[in-house]
């Protein structure tokens, strides 16, 4: 292992900068391995900053000249940059720089995808573009002149001019230079117009490679909802005459929030019913309108220093959630969110990785690109509303906008707008922000002579580098139901949890009532709750909480397949019958029956097999939920086939949420039917599909009976010049592989000549096919952990960001028995002695592999 870590920055060293910028005036002469950068930035000293001297932010730069007012100076080069002395006055630095774009791997910074410039700045690859103060309290209108003989040559902001071989862009809103974007090749574009509330014209357009055009009707749709509902709900009105919206091959991340020039992963914006499912659709739509949300929340007001960065994501976040819960179901929204948050962010929390969610010190910000940070981030944002209600939460939304417009914010100051809105005291909540870790309620009840008692008991665990947590402010919804009329009594009851320990009391009761607690899942906490198995079959009955009566059926699923995974009996027909009662409930949504007929991931029974005090073993889980679909098939084998064909869509295809629900639904019942028919339907259905959601669904079900040979040929037949659906292809058939045979296959696929392993999404296509198969990631011999490592050290030399990321695959090596154990450490070893290791990937290994020896 190494002897030196990266050095570490601390949220209490921050200190304001020592220059402002003024204004920022670039010019881009483009060339794939020679691009050159003229800089002419005014600077005047800060008057706030006790810091002394003058240093600008550089990496991978040759500095061709610099220049102070004019004058020729002499920098020192020092290891992030350059240090110069500099006037007591404002000045103006000019400088030139060269740039490979074309040598660039990382994409970070400008780099070339498939022949097409890019930039991808945030968290800090400007300083890979030219000497600056790349941080984002300092704050700066751009305006950008870019020389190429190529065709589309975009950046932030309105076009200023245009001629031959150059334009020239100005941007007049402040903005610290993570946000900073070009784009420059053979574009098309597909465009329309939005007309803002107050009447303005706004040009939108969404730029492609030739082909692809047909490919962004969906995207530029969801950016004008997203404008309208932003301007209805928040009173939010765009500020640009232009938004563009770009898709690149080739990119770390989802899509970045550049002012008026949004950069996408193409996986991102490019859609179409023959090469998209309806996940495809649901999630492009809410992707658009998270980097729109974000020019008011994260753009107009950005973050003080990257200690804030769920300042802006948090909220933007929590802004798409409500989006999509008012575009499509919000019942279903809510459930998704949850499964998504316990499935990454609580196992984070429970990892080596857990982090507060503004962490108090890091080593490279792009690992703190985290669930905790995003998911969790907006759950505090949803407590925050829940706390001090709707009215309240949109009148000091306004507040927030009107008093941090054009600020480098804290979560202190977001924090007072709230108090100064409601009128109270939130210091408690601010625990929220800074201590790590999932808070369990333990729940505990008694029934005497009509009054039930119920007592809450409030805990957070222990993390790395905090013990002892303080009592969080815990808002919890809950309602009390009759047992012998299953309705509920009264109306909800808001607990705000402050206390270790509280105990509520009611009388008057001829029996024990049923509980119903966190409902609405209105705080993301894990409730340690010993309900009998009748309670929760009561609530899956009568539950008028939709959110709580599929947590109902959740909680019952998880306990059938943790028993048969360690050697129990599994489901009763009890629980059977009353989860077929749901299914074949024509009144409730399909969409809301398809995530009631969701089993658990193999990760979560393993983590809930882990909390009870054993190591799981991964092939008996994954033999579990094999067993436990087989149950259920032969169960509901009289409903199934009037089921699947009742839920069939019928006339022209359509991803809007009704009949993505049907479909949804509709597939899930296929998986099961497909046990009970050798796979008739599904081959049916993978034959006359006109669309991808229902091919990839059968090729699904057919995989999962070993059965899919055949249609796994003619898919890679039909779409091997599709790059993003051949992602599908890869990731599917590793994911769905009989554990025995998974690492084998993805060593197959990564030896194609298709592979491209420096593509990020290809690269996670296998890689994250592999792991979202637990029981042949963790293959007793070893094999899984080996091959990862392997490419882990591969890519870092290339790409360190998708790199780290990936390696989060590992975190949960503590949970398994003491040979896997063993296996997994020997690996991170491995990776922690590689010479020349990034930040990225050291800081993630070592935080991983912990204090354990």
């Amino acid at each position: 292992m190494k002897d030196a870590a990266p050095q570490r920055i601390h949220l209490a060293d921050y200190r304001p900068p020592s220059h402002l910028v003024e204004d920022v005036h670039l010019t881009f002469q483009l060339d794939p391995k020679a691009t050159r950068v003229t800089s002419r930035i005014r600077f005047k000293p800060n008057p706030d900053s006790e810091e002394t001297g003058f240093r600008l932010h550089g990496e991978g730069l040759t500095l061709i000249s610099a220049k102070i007012d004019g004058t020729r100076v002499d920098p020192e080069m020092v290891e992030d940059g350059l240090v110069v002395a500099a006037p007591n006055d404002a000045f103006t630095w000019e400088a030139v720089v060269e740039i490979n774009p074309e040598d660039n791997k990382a994409l970070e910074g400008l780099y070339l995808s498939n022949g097409m410039y890019c930039t991808q700045c945030e968290a800090q690859g400007f300083r890979r573009i030219t000497y600056y103060p790349d941080r984002p309290d300092v704050m700066a209108p751009f305006t950008v002149r870019i020389e190429s003989d190529l065709p589309v040559l975009l950046s932030n902001g309105n076009l200023k001019e245009r001629g031959e071989g150059f334009t020239e862009w100005h941007d007049p809103w402040p903005k610290p230079a993570y946000l900073f974007a070009l784009v420059a090749g053979e574009l098309v574009d597909v465009h329309d117009t939005f007309i803002t509330k107050s009447g303005r014209e706004v040009q939108l357009a969404v730029w492609v490679r030739k082909g692809d055009e047909h490919k962004c009707g969906w995207a530029l749709n969801s950016l004008k909802k997203s404008m309208k509902w932003d301007e209805d709900i928040y009173g939010r009105e765009y500020d640009l005459d232009i938004f563009n919206i770009v898709a690149v091959d080739d990119f770390n991340m989802g899509a970045m929030e550049n002012k008026g020039l949004n950069i996408f992963n193409a996986s991102a914006v490019l859609c179409s019913p023959e090469t998209s499912t309806d996940a495809d659709f649901e999630r492009i739509e809410a992707i658009v309108a998270h980097e729109y949300f974000h020019n008011w929340t994260g753009n107009r007001i950005t973050c003080r220093d990257w200690f804030q960065l769920c300042l802006k994501e948090g909220l933007t976040v929590f802004r798409d959630q409500q989006f999509t819960a008012d575009m499509r179901s919000a019942p279903v929204k809510r459930i998704e969110d949850a499964i998504l948050l316990r499935a990454r962010q609580f196992r984070e929390d429970a990892g080596p990785l857990a982090h507060p969610v503004r962490p108090e010190s890091f080593v490279e910000i792009n690992n703190f690109y985290t669930v905790t940070v995003y998911e969790k981030g907006a759950e505090l944002i949803g407590m925050l509303k829940r706390i001090v209600g709707d009215e309240t939460y949109y009148k000091a939304l306004d507040l927030y906008f009107e008093r941090h417009d054009g600020d480098a914010a804290t979560i202190e100051d977001w924090i007072k707008v709230f108090e100064d809105a409601a009128d109270r005291d939130l210091s408690q909540f601010m625990l929220w922000y800074s201590q790590a870790g999932t808070p369990k309620i333990t729940v505990t009840e008694t029934f005497e002579e009509g009054t039930h008692t119920l007592v809450l008991e409030q805990s957070v665990p222990d993390t790395p580098g905090q013990a002892d947590k303080k009592p969080m402010h815990i808002p919890l919804l809950f309602a009390l139901f009759d047992p012998d009329t299953g309705q509920q009594f009264g109306e909800d009851v808001l607990l705000e949890l402050t206390e270790p320990r509280i105990e509520i009391r009611t009388r008057g009761h001829d029996r024990k009532p049923v509980v119903s607690l966190n409902r609405d899942f209105s705080a993301p906490v894990i409730i340690d709750d010993t309900s009998r198995t009748d309670d929760r079959l009561f609530l899956l009955a009568n539950e008028t909480d939709s959110f709580n009566r599929w947590e109902a059926a959740r909680s019952l699923t998880r306990d059938a397949l943790t028993a048969l995974a360690t050697g129990g009996l599994g489901p009763g027909e009890e629980y059977l019958d009353a989860l077929n009662g749901l299914l074949v409930d024509d009144s409730l949504d399909p969409a809301y029956r398809a995530l009631i007929l969701r089993q658990p991931s193999e990760e979560e029974i393993a983590q809930a097999i882990f909390d009870y005090g054993r190591h799981p073993e991964p092939l008996s889980v994954n033999r579990a939920a094999d067993t436990l679909r087989a149950r259920m098939a032969a169960h509901f084998e009289p409903d199934l086939p009037r089921l699947f064909r009742g839920m069939q869509v019928h006339g022209a295809y359509s991803p809007e949420a009704a009949d993505a629900g049907r479909r949804a639904f509709a597939n899930g019942l296929l998986t099961l039917l497909s046990r009970l028919d050798g796979g008739t339907a599904a081959r049916a259905q993978f034959d006359q599909a006109d669309n991808m959601t229902n091919r990839l669904a059968a090729l699904g079900s057919l995989l999962q009976i070993d059965e899919g040979a055949e249609a796994l040929a003619r898919f890679e037949s039909d779409w091997k010049h599709d790059r993003l659906v051949m992602n599908k292809w890869y990731a599917i058939q590793i994911s769905l592989a009989p554990p025995e045979a998974a690492v084998g296959t993805a060593r197959a696929l990564t030896e194609r000549e298709d592979f491209d392993w420096t593509n990020p999404n290809r690269f996670r296509a296998v890689m994250g096919g592999l792991v979202s198969n637990p029981a042949g990631f963790h293959d007793a011999t070893g094999a899984g952990y080996e091959f990862l490592a392997d490419w882990l050290i591969r890519l870092d030399e290339k790409n360190p960001q998708t790199a780290a990321r990936t390696s989060t695959a590992f975190e949960t090596w503590k949970r398994y028995d003491p040979k896997r154990q063993d296996l997994i450490k020997a690996q991170l070893d491995r990776i922690l002695g590689t010479e020349g290791l990034s930040r990225d990937l050291t800081e993630m290994m070592t935080r991983i592999r912990g204090d354990d020896d």
